[in-house]
């Protein structure tokens, strides 16, 4: 009898540690897409596709990045939700992103999407033109309490992160600033560096070029702390203003639905590959610090809390978005 039962025992145990193995597995059996709802080229894309290329060596099967631009993110968004829940169609997400959820409200991404992971975090630089008669961040604070109006600023549309982050710097400091709206942050730069505009708060992979070339002036780190990129950059802190800082981070989702084995596992996986080597020395290119959750609630946290101040600048200012997608 007893022999008996151990050979049903082992029977009943080979059978599961297929099924087991299976249900590893089976998450990635097929190639896996991440949509990029912005153009091809930009910052989010070219980090995408470095994840992409890591992650398919990693789990066997192709990663395909499909660029879907317009809409300011909604057609990006619209794909996902056509796509099953079953973690095979992820999304690349960013601060900017949740910006233009706010101001737009045409999707939610917290109620849409299983967040993953947070992968990187890009400080901002507070830029102003090489010739600019400001020399700190407090200066130039005083110096637009004083002639409200006077100062312009740059940003990516109405709606757009800027806008909304300087907005809530002027109601803070009890300054006023005038807006310029581009289309593109490369158009606001060249404004800038013409001195056509008087500052931009701009995130360092696109500014500390022109402030390594002496082109445009950094005058503080719109964080908390210092950048380990630019050390002798005093933080936003330092200078004397408290407010939510002002830093680009990026991440991955999936469908609302996707089960949360699947996320746990496409979790682990990524940061697996933000801990490659290479990864830190391409991150580190252009200037962003790799930064993961230890799990999705933790990245849900950094959401909620950047949603709670856009969102409450967004309606004290009745802003609406104007931005292109």
């Amino acid at each position: 009898m007893i022999r008996r039962r151990t050979l049903i025992a082992t029977a009943l145990a080979s059978q599961a540690i297929p099924r087991m193995a299976w249900a590893q597995s089976s998450a990635f059996s097929r190639p896996l897409k991440i949509i990029v709802p912005l153009q091809a080229g930009g910052s989010a894309d070219i980090s995408t596709r470095l994840i992409a290329n890591s992650l398919q060596h990693r789990l066997k099967q192709p990663v395909i990045v499909d660029n879907k631009p317009g809409g300011s993110f909604v057609i990006g968004m619209q794909a996902l939700a056509m796509a099953p829940a079953d973690g095979q169609t992820l999304i690349s997400i960013n601060t900017g992103m949740l910006a233009s959820q706010v101001t737009m409200k045409r999707y939610d991404m917290l109620k849409s999407l299983a967040l993953i992971t947070q992968y990187s975090k890009t400080p901002t630089l507070f830029v102003v033109p090489a010739q600019s008669r400001f020399k700190t961040f407090a200066e130039l604070i005083a110096f637009a309490k004083k002639k409200p109006g006077k100062l312009n600023f740059g940003s990516l549309g109405t709606g757009g992160l800027e806008h909304l982050w300087v907005t809530m710097l002027s109601r803070s400091v009890g300054a006023e600033f005038t807006h310029i709206p581009f289309k593109g942050m490369p158009d606001a730069i060249t404004a800038l560096v013409q001195g056509e505009l008087d500052f931009v708060p701009c995130v360092m992979s696109s500014a500390l070029p022109f402030v390594q070339k002496g082109m445009l002036r950094a005058l503080c780190v719109l964080s908390d702390e210092r950048s380990a990129f630019l050390p002798d950059l005093a933080s936003m802190k330092e200078q004397g203003v408290n407010v939510p800082p002002m830093e680009f981070w990026s991440g991955l989702a999936a469908r609302q639905g996707t089960p949360l084995p699947v996320i746990e596992q496409l979790r682990q996986e990524i940061v697996k590959v933000m801990a490659e080597p290479d990864m830190k020395l391409r991150m580190d290119e252009r200037g962003a610090t790799i930064l993961t959750s230890a799990n999705s609630d933790n990245f849900s946290t950094l959401l909620k809390a950047d949603w709670s101040w856009m969102n409450k600048v967004a309606q004290d200012a009745s802003i609406r978005a104007e931005i292109a997608g």
